[in-house]
């Protein structure tokens, strides 16, 4: 009778347990890797080696138990065979754990294998210097061009690729490298962005390099990829130099930036140190590679981004100094730029809504002194209706002419201008969007003129 009791003990269902661990664990970690193999390496080596321990803790205890029965039958002399089932049972029922067992300990190494593997791979790709590459597109068509309203047509916008590189567990590193169509129908390249920095902490990261320059909150929170944003495109006085941007958007120098929670909100922090920009050309360029008398742009953003029942609110305030040549004329004409304001924003799923304000004191330091104040500033309103977002905005800029800072800049004229837009969110990579705007220079030229513009932008 204790063969029997050996033979209706749940032990063969716990074999079967084992089984199914074993038979199952290796063909979903490996098609869990080759469906994502730059998923979370370490939590699939996690999951295995907890399922290979729990086999190999069950077949030890199935063996001990195997062994305590055969060693009670063999102390009482019964042999197998003389119990109540028949003389092939015995044998059979003793040959079925020993080829299961061989089976689970060949499905067990394989485990062990995928296991193996998998660590290799996640520790070379840790490693690894792997180049993480993303990329924007967009065209456009209208009774303009957006960005050189002297155009009409079909446009070619910009190819944005935007690299990653996997560094290590604290070196960070972003580069953008854009291909855009300048007003004269040329390609231009520039690396827009070349980032290296070391994150000490979530509350303290340090970049250096070029960087977007972190006055306000649309300048660091939307790049060139121009899928990202709700908008068609940029305001006006807050485009990129080369786009007709007044502002100095890029910095070549060094960013501390990072949070901390407070309670229920959390404060954010910017500050920054770097080249002073020229006007060349007609335009802002930011020094590369150095400027000739070290001048710096020396700012700062704090901002506090709530919770609770204000969560998506974000409010803040900027400033920044900096002394800035025009340098197409012979000597160098230099202003001292002081800039301040305030920016607020409200983000989630349904709204989107963005408010910046900036004030100007500027001071002539070649010629005729004095300040000279100027403002600009641009509200913003959206709604996430499903697939498709509505929008509509105001900017304007009001920017005196006495100021050389903005009378030496070819987009430096006050305006103003109303859009209202549609975009289609036509998959989860490409957007549609349509936008009619008037627009109006109310001082230098004077002109007015409205505008219908379609533009496709992807990303991938």
């Amino acid at each position: 009778m204790q063969f029997k009791q050996f033979n209706d003990s749940n032990i063969f269902r716990r074999w079967a347990a084992a089984l199914l661990v074993a038979g199952f664990c290796h063909p979903l970690a490996a098609g869990a890797a080759a469906a994502d193999p730059a998923a979370a390496d370490a939590d699939r080596i996690a999951v295995l080696e907890q399922k290979l321990d729990q086999s190999l803790r069950l077949i030890g205890e199935l063996s001990g138990r195997v062994r305590d029965l055969e060693a009670q039958v063999s102390v009482k002399g019964t042999p197998p065979a003389t119990q109540g089932s028949s003389a092939v049972e015995g044998p059979a029922a003793r040959a079925v754990p020993a080829e299961a067992q061989g089976a689970t300990e060949q499905r067990l190494q394989a485990v062990e294998e995928t296991v193996t593997q998998i660590a290799a791979g996640a520790g070379q790709r840790a490693e690894d210097t792997g180049l993480p590459l993303h990329g924007f597109a967009d065209v456009g068509v209208g009774n303009h061009n957006a960005s050189f309203p002297e155009h009409k047509g079909f446009d070619v916008g910009a190819l944005d690729f935007f690299l990653t590189p996997r560094l290590g567990a604290r070196t960070r590193a972003l580069f953008e490298l854009n291909f855009e169509v300048g007003e004269d129908g040329g390609v231009g390249v520039d690396l827009e962005r070349a980032q290296i920095g070391y994150q000490f902490s979530d509350s303290a990261t340090v970049w250096l390099g070029r960087f977007h320059t972190p006055y306000g909150y649309y300048n660091t929170a939307f790049h060139h990829g121009q899928q990202i944003a709700t908008s068609l495109r940029r305001p006006r006085f807050l485009q990129f130099e080369d786009q007709g941007g007044i502002l100095p958007a890029h910095t070549v120098g060094a960013w501390l930036t990072g949070s901390q929670r407070v309670g229920d909100a959390r404060l954010t922090y910017d500050f920054y140190v770097g080249n002073s920009q020229r006007i060349t050309g007609g335009s802002l360029d930011m020094n590369n590679p150095g400027n000739a008398h070290g001048n710096v742009i020396v700012g700062g953003n704090a901002g506090v981004l709530f919770s609770g029942l204000l969560d998506g609110l974000k409010l803040g305030v900027h400033a920044f100094t900096t002394r800035i040549e025009d340098q197409d004329l012979l000597p160098a004409y230099s202003t001292r730029v002081r800039s301040y304001g305030a920016y607020a924003v409200y983000d989630t799923d349904r709204w989107e809504h963005l408010a910046e304000f900036y004030v100007f004191d500027d001071e002539n330091l070649s010629g005729p002194g004095g300040s000279q104040r100027s403002e600009a500033g641009f509200i913003q309103l959206g709604y996430r209706a499903g697939w498709y977002t509505p929008y509509a905005r105001f900017e304007r800029a009001s920017l005196q002419q006495s100021d050389h800072f903005f009378a030496a800049q070819r987009f430096g004229a006050s305006y103003h201008r109303y859009a209202v837009g549609l975009r289609f969110d036509l998959d989860l990579r490409s957007a549609l969007k349509l936008e009619l705007a008037q627009t109006e220079d109310t001082n230098r030229d004077f002109i007015s003129y409205d505008e219908a513009l379609i533009q496709y932008a992807i990303r991938f």
